[in-house]
């Protein structure tokens, strides 16, 4: 088989495409990480830890969490990541060019020293592996939220993903805002994804310490997640159907549903759970759950248990028309502790002719991801009803009808069809506006009129 250019992979546009395995995929990240530290090795405080000649595949089982353990990262999470990757796989990577030594030297060029980065974003577009990826339109829709409701980027000291998978929304959120984030802490019980989470956060410049980007279940009660978050992001479907996850589920958490009809076996709910536990007082977090799983009827006595402690901001359901994106619809949960849910829950539809008038080309291939999200991020962080995409319900209402999910659909029937067209205003106050602006637009002629024959008569 012939060598992967990795060469070409850095200097390739977004969007690339490619034909690489999967087993190329992951040795050309480790492959990347080890090059990018052994060139950088002075800055990243790794003197002594790696040679400065060409890498040998035979060593990289030994290297690779040798040199992860230096940085304070989860040593022994690389060394089960190197250790899954055959070495003849590696040996192919290892010949590619670009990753010979000196090549990856930062020089405060950011399009030359961003070479790594674009490559690993590459990466994941030809990995798609489902089970541990969040997709970058999901990423860019979850920062837009998060950085539009959530506490200013300088007050705010730990941001979290509890089940981080490749660490897509972390790496996203700290793009977006610019590397602002003090303290990040990320678990998954997949060792690779914790590994492959590192290398991205690094690679984007992330300096705060890996101490809490660890191999751990996060419904255990040894995850290693301890205090809690100003903001966190989640996407509990990484977690759903993992091997060793459910074998500890925590008690804690766990003791808030007592007497409450809900499915314990459910990682997505048990995700919204563990995510409203490690919720700061004034802290936000996006949880995207698969909109099927949302609402199920065994899931009644979750929503209400977060809706009667005032957790739930909004409910955004994402029909499934993201490109690049997953197959199925999902549901952006926005929770906080402080916000706004004592005074209801906004709940949108982005879908149908609500969208289409408010947002047209949300889902467009052609249109920019990043203006959609930031877009997001103001209806939700606003509250802003808009007709037949749109409303918030009160507290009340929701816990008056138990069974009711929580989507707009289900609400929808409540709605003021004629006033929400006008703009929400009542019909005498629309009369009463139309008959000031016609009296506006009269005595404007008038005028008009007089100055017209004050110029004649002159």
């Amino acid at each position: 088989m012939a060598a992967i250019d990795l060469a070409g992979l850095m200097g390739a546009a977004p969007g690339h495409g490619g034909t690489w395995s999967l087993t190329d995929v992951f040795a050309a990240r480790l492959a990347l990480f080890l090059a990018y530290a052994r060139d950088n090795a002075p800055l990243l405080g790794l003197d002594g830890v790696l040679g400065e000649g060409p890498l040998d595949a035979a060593d990289v089982v030994a290297v690779a969490p040798r040199t992860a353990s230096a940085l304070g990262m989860d040593g022994d999470a690389f060394g089960e990541y190197a250790s899954s990757i055959a070495p003849a796989d590696m040996a192919r990577v290892l010949a590619s060019g670009g990753i010979e030594p000196g090549t990856l030297v930062l020089t405060g060029d950011p399009e030359v020293d961003s070479r790594v980065r674009r490559a690993l974003d590459l990466l994941e577009d030809i990995g798609q592996d489902e089970r541990h990826q969040t997709f970058l339109p999901e990423a860019e829709l979850v920062a837009g939220v998060l950085l539009a409701c959530g506490p200013a980027t300088g007050s705010a000291r730990r941001l979290c993903d509890p089940m981080c998978g490749h660490g897509g929304l972390l790496v996203r959120l700290h793009r977006t805002s610019g590397g602002t984030w003090p303290k990040m802490a990320a678990t998954d019980v997949d060792a690779a994804s914790v590994a492959i989470t590192s290398i991205r956060l690094l690679v984007e410049g992330y300096r705060g310490g890996f101490e809490n980007v660890r191999q751990a279940d996060s419904l255990s009660s040894d995850d290693g997640l301890n205090g809690v978050f100003d903001v966190i992001a989640c996407e509990a479907r990484h977690a759903a159907g993992r091997r060793g996850m459910r074998s500890a589920v925590d008690p804690r958490f766990l003791s808030e549903m007592t007497g409450r009809p809900w499915t314990k076996v459910d990682v997505e709910g048990l995700a919204l759970l563990r995510v409203a536990g490690l919720l700061a007082d004034g802290g936000t977090a996006v949880v995207l759950t698969t909109t099927a799983a949302t609402y199920a009827l065994a899931q009644t006595g979750l929503r209400q248990y977060l809706v009667e402690n005032g957790l739930v901001e909004a409910c955004v359901e994402v029909p499934r028309r993201l490109p690049s994106s997953r197959q199925t619809g999902l549901t952006m949960w926005v929770l906080s502790r402080g916000g706004g849910g004592d005074k209801g829950v906004l709940l949108v539809v982005l879908d149908g002719d609500g969208l289409e008038r408010e947002r047209p080309g949300f889902y467009a291939p052609g249109s920019s991801i990043k203006e959609s999200a930031r877009w997001l991020g103001g209806l939700v962080s606003s509250r802003r009803e808009v007709p037949f995409m749109s409303m918030v319900v009160p507290k009340d209402v929701i816990l008056a009808a138990p069974g009711s999910p929580l989507r707009f659909s289900g609400y929808a029937g409540n709605i003021d069809v004629a006033s929400r067209l006008a703009g929400g205003l009542a019909a005498d106050e629309i009369a009463m506006r139309r008959r000031a602006a016609l009296a506006e637009l009269a005595s404007a002629e008038d005028e008009l009129s007089r100055a017209c024959h004050e110029f004649r008569d002159n």
